[in-house]
Formats: C-alpha cells, sequence, structure tokens
C-alpha cells in the first residue's frame, strides 16, 4: 500500500509472551529488517496507515480459523445447548494446529457443513503458509474476497429463498463460491 501499516506491541502474538505483553517494548520482540506475517484488522484512513496484527485468522461461512491460536470458542450470541453441540461436533473435527472459533451462522449447521468449513480453512492456511516460503517480503499473501462474496458467506443462511445479481461477472462469482462452499 502507499503507506506503512502500524503494529501495536500488544498486536505483536508470540507463544512464549502469552500473557506477559504488558511492558514490552515492541524492540525486545522484533527487530529491524525482520519479516513478519502480519493481517490487516483496520483499512487505511486519510494519513494513518493500515493497523496490523500477527494473530493471523482465515474467517469461513461457519467458523474462524486462527492458525497459531488454541482451543474450540463459540459465539457467545448462541443459546447454551446449541453451543454445546456445536462444542460436541467440534471437538474431533477442529484443526491439530490452531484455534477455531464457531461464528454465530453455525446455528442450526450439520457435522458435514462443519467439517466441510474446517477442511476449506485448513487447505487455504496450507496454501498461504506454502507462499509465506517462497515469497519476499512485502507481499500480499491474501485478501477478503469481493463484498458480494463476502455478503454470501456472513449473512446468507437457508431464510434466504433467492439472490438478485446484476451483472454476468458477479453471477457468475457467487456461483463459483457457493458451488465451493455450499453446493445444496
Amino acid at each position: 500500500l502507499e503507506k506503512n501499516g502500524f503494529l501495536y506491541v500488544d498486536e505483536i502474538v508470540v507463544p512464549e509472551l502469552e500473557g506477559k505483553r504488558h511492558g514490552k517494548k515492541i524492540q525486545d520482540l522484533i527487530s529491524r529488517g525482520e519479516q513478519l506475517l502480519v493481517q490487516a484488522v483496520k483499512d487505511p484512513m486519510k494519513t494513518k496507515g493500515a493497523r496490523l496484527t500477527t494473530e493471523i485468522s482465515l474467517p469461513g461461512r461457519f467458523l474462524v480459523y486462527v492458525p497459531n491460536g488454541e482451543g474450540l470458542g463459540v459465539s457467545r450470541r448462541l443459546e447454551d445447548a446449541e453451543r454445546q453441540r456445536l462444542k460436541d461436533i467440534l471437538k474431533p473435527l477442529a484443526p491439530k494446529e490452531g484455534g477455531v472459533i464457531v461464528r454465530t451462522a453455525a446455528e442450526g449447521a450439520s457435522e458435514e457443513q462443519l467439517a466441510s468449513d474446517v477442511a476449506r480453512l485448513a487447505a487455504e492456511w496450507e496454501q498461504l503458509s506454502a507462499k509465506v516460503r517462497t515469497v519476499q517480503a512485502p507481499a500480499l499473501l491474501h485478501s477478503e474476497p469481493d463484498l458480494a462474496i463476502r455478503v454470501v458467506r456472513d449473512i446468507f443462511n437457508e431464510d434466504f429463498a433467492e439472490l438478485i445479481v446484476s451483472g454476468a461477472q458477479a453471477q457468475g462469482t457467487i456461483d463459483e463460491y457457493v458451488g465451493w462452499v455450499a453446493p445444496e
């Protein structure tokens, strides 16, 4: 981008500092010229560059995969019984590496749908990890899909009967995404 991003010291996530970051100086955590994998968590505005974090997360339809995280979290917006059902389904499905956060959109999701989301996000992380090893910084490794895909991913559920799209290109993009993520 045109402007440098900004990485707050508290956004540098390394396992050995978990819970001990308070009072650390950024120069104690990273050094000049060091290559880091970061994710923009806030877009650039006016004179400020993008806000960055080293805590990478990949959102899917039903869950968010945090490759360097751990554990299994479930949205607090869901009823207790549904939260427990989703935890029970995901315990054996969750990736061996990283953590998973179940989104509110997972309410009522089947084991197959959740397994598909886990597999797709794990594969996406594998592709990203491979790029990290071959690309020279600075480089864009991944970006969020366009608005149409984000709307379908984040909002659509079985309550919707129809989607009206203007333009063959947008329709093709959405058809491809839905065919990949939820063909049914």
